[in-house]
This record gives structure tokens, sequence and C-alpha cells, in this order.
């Protein structure tokens, strides 16, 4: 360590440490006097808020029953409960058949890790095209999700969809904010 770091480690733990003292105390620091404190005290909030790590079960047609019942016995335990159907991946290129699931699952996924809340996935795969295109296909023709397209992102709560985004509007971010925070 160079004498510069071993000179500024005391001043970074006194610094955690009256961010301990401060969130422990009803003790009110000024946000904006613009010091060098004020930014550090800022940099050493941020590191200290942690998100929650998301719980995620996968599922296929032939699975999805099992696992289901799995996620529906754990939801309670969750503040926030989601199923996204998504198309396979091709084994040939490790890539979703579907072109919208392609640009949607990496949004989603952004979107729930970060959540401060405690958050549940079921990632059920609908299968390949074919498979999908059938218009018996289970889930198109099940009661409950009805599906249409994939991926399809839906939040569950006591049994029941209480919001879903379609293929068309699954990768756009301020929907998943607002399907996410219940609204």
């Amino acid at each position: 360590m160079t004498k510069s770091v071993l000179y500024g480690l005391p001043f970074i733990l006194c610094l955690l440490g009256l961010e301990i003292f401060y969130m422990s105390s009803s003790m009110r620091i000024p946000e904006a006097t613009g010091t060098a404190f004020d930014s550090l005290l800022k940099v050493v909030r941020r590191e200290g808020d942690k998100k929650m790590p998301m719980n995620t079960l996968e599922a296929t047609v032939s699975t999805f029953d099992g696992v289901f019942e799995k996620f529906t016995s754990e939801s309670p335990k969750h503040k926030a409960n989601f199923i996204v159907f998504l198309a396979d991946k091709d084994p040939s290129t490790n890539l979703s058949w579907c072109p919208d699931c392609v640009r949607a699952e990496p949004v989603i996924y952004k979107k729930l890790e970060s959540s401060q809340d405690d958050v549940a996935l079921l990632k059920a795969y609908v299968g390949d095209r074919p498979t999908w295109r059938n218009p018996q296909h289970p889930w198109r023709i099940d009661s409950i999700f009805k599906l249409k397209g994939v991926p399809t992102l839906v939040r569950w709560e006591n049994g029941a969809i209480k919001g879903r985004l379609e293929d068309h509007e699954a990768h756009l971010e301020h929907k998943i904010d607002a399907l996410l925070s219940g609204k």
C-alpha cells in the first residue's frame, strides 16, 4: 500500500463510523454543503444500499405444474412475484428464437434485480417455435394465463394475475417499473 492510501484509510473508516452513527441515530447531517466530506458520505450511503437477491425458478411446459406449485407456496414470503413467459433458446446460438424475448429479457432482469424489494421470478419457457405456434398450446388455452405472445411478464398476487405486459411492451422500462410498483 502506498502512504497516501494508508493515510486515507483512517479517514474513510472514520466516515464509515460516522455514517453508522448517523443511520442509527436521529441526528441530521446536512446534505448539500458541497464539501468533500458530503461527497464521500454520499458514496458511503450509496454503497450501503443493499438490493434484495431475486429468487428465480425455471420451468418448461412439462415441469410447470410442480414448479408453479412451489412458486405459489413461496409467494407470500416475497414482496413481489412475477412470471415471465419466454421462448426457448435455440441450442445452436444459445439465443431465444423470439426477437422480442432477446430484446426484453435483459431489461426485465435488470429492472427486477435492481428492486429494493424481495422479488421472486418464475421463468416459464413455452417451447420451440412450432410448439408455441400451436393454437392449442397449454398456456394459450389456459383459463388463467391466456397467453397471446412472448415475452409476457405477469405480476402474481394472492393467487391471481394483478398485471401483465405483453410481447410488444415487455421491454419498456417505465412499464416494468409500473408493474413492479403494483400500479
